[in-house]
């Protein structure tokens, strides 16, 4: 250290240091208070009471809007070949669901003409066999629709006497039922003898965006803070000499 750039001021310097940590504390334990009142505060959301599946969605529509409604829909369950979704897991529980066609009505479709709706009827243990026979006559079905998903072979068997799929998968189910054919699936809230329905849809939690703001202005805050002493230190962190003072000898070229 040469006398042009002076001595550390420790004092001055452990003063900025003390008073920054003191403001990055307080600001991230200021944020971090708003933060927890964004999730205490936020919104519980019931979902939207259910429907007739034609206000929301008709056969081969692929908008995806409907995903996550409830709805009721009229019909009967078609004599189409049943399948089984193996390597599911339920409640913590190794599981496989049961999929069967259901005819909705003709008047339930919005299209004047009857089509096919993949229905998870219901689960049941993995190695457990129920029968997969449906009530005949005519049923009303109440459930949420559900995203169809891709295609993917079993990757384990099934004593149900049904054929085993890996996947709840419409473009697989098109080509075995008849059309035309629901792009979404309807899960079930009625279940049937042997099948357990699958959870419904729970309410689900909003945070309290204004509350999350004021989190994130309190950490922004606190990272200026440290800025601003870091800055001062660079400047002031040091003796300054006397304006005019001797600098020393200097050394000859």
């Amino acid at each position: 250290m040469t006398a042009a750039q002076g001595r550390l001021r420790w004092g001055a310097l452990a003063l900025a240091s003390l008073i920054m940590v003191a403001a990055m504390a307080i600001t991230a334990g200021l944020g971090w208070w708003q933060w927890t009142r964004a999730h205490e505060n936020g919104a519980t959301v019931v979902p939207d009471p259910a429907v007739p599946l034609s206000e929301l969605v008709q056969p081969g529509d692929r908008s995806g809007a409907e995903v996550g409604r409830q709805v009721v829909v009229d019909g009967t369950w078609a004599d189409a070949e049943p399948f089984v979704v193996t390597g599911r897991e339920v409640e913590g529980r190794p599981a496989q669901l049961l999929v069967r066609a259901f005819t909705v009505d003709a008047d339930a479709t919005g299209t004047g003409q009857p089509a096919t709706l993949a229905v998870i009827v219901g689960w049941a243990d993995a190695d457990a066999a129920p029968s997969v026979a449906m009530p005949s006559g005519d049923v009303e079905l109440e459930g949420y629709l559900r995203a169809s998903e891709s295609s993917a072979p079993a990757s384990t068997g099934s004593e149900v006497e049904a054929t085993v799929i890996g996947a709840v998968a419409t473009s697989m189910l098109a080509q075995e039922w008849p059309g035309p054919l629901y792009s979404a699936v309807l899960v079930s809230y009625d279940g049937a003898d042997g099948w357990e329905p699958l959870p419904p849809l729970a309410p689900t939690h909003e945070t309290n965006f204004r509350n999350a703001a004021y989190a994130v202005e309190w950490w922004v805050f606190g990272g200026f803070a440290a800025f601003i002493a870091l800055r001062w230190m660079r400047d002031n962190g040091r003796v300054r000499p006397a304006e005019g003072a001797n600098p020393g000898p200097q050394e000859d070229q």
